[in-house]
């Protein structure tokens, strides 16, 4: 089975367990901190003895070797400490998203409630208001001496027949 290249940099390598593109980063600020320390080296060396060839050369790798551990050490350090943010930045991230998802839920039960009442009272509303309405039919026929059989809204709704008049 293939792996995609951003799941390969995302796996983790045997030396301390760090993503593989850290890898890369890591020798990255290496070179660069090296390169650093070596020209201040150079410059300290040119400034204190001046350019005697060879044995400037030769102090400036001497100095520069003895840092290694330091510089190598470095973006160890540095690369660890920045999982470390990030191992800390997920779990913050996750517990923000875990509280707006419960206040989400709460917000959308409150909302389920109201809109249950809203309906219910919009509901009562239109019942009341078929009834007015028929009862406003009813009378008007009774005061015009018409024969009113239409069902009230309960026989409407639930499919019975009306009494006789």
């Amino acid at each position: 089975m293939k792996t995609q290249p951003n799941d390969r940099a995302n796996d983790r390598v045997p030396f301390l367990g760090v993503k593989r593109r850290w890898v890369g980063y890591a020798l990255f600020i290496f070179v660069v901190s090296l390169l650093i320390y070596a020209g201040f080296s150079t410059a300290d060396s040119l400034g204190t003895d001046g350019w005697r060839g060879f044995k400037t050369v030769r102090a400036v790798l001497h100095d520069t070797s003895r840092a290694l551990p330091v510089l190598g050490v470095a973006p160890i350090v540095i690369l660890v400490i920045w999982e470390f943010v990030m191992i800390l930045y997920e779990i913050v991230k996750e517990q923000i998203e875990a509280r707006q998802r419960s206040r989400i839920a709460a917000h959308e039960a409150r909302g389920e409630e109201r809109g249950i009442k809203l309906g219910e009272e919009r509901g009562r509303e239109l019942e009341r208001d078929a009834w007015l309405d028929w009862l406003e039919r009813r009378q008007a026929a009774a005061a015009a001496g018409e024969p009113f059989d239409e069902p009230n809204p309960a026989e409407k709704h639930n499919g019975t027949s009306p009494p006789p008049v």
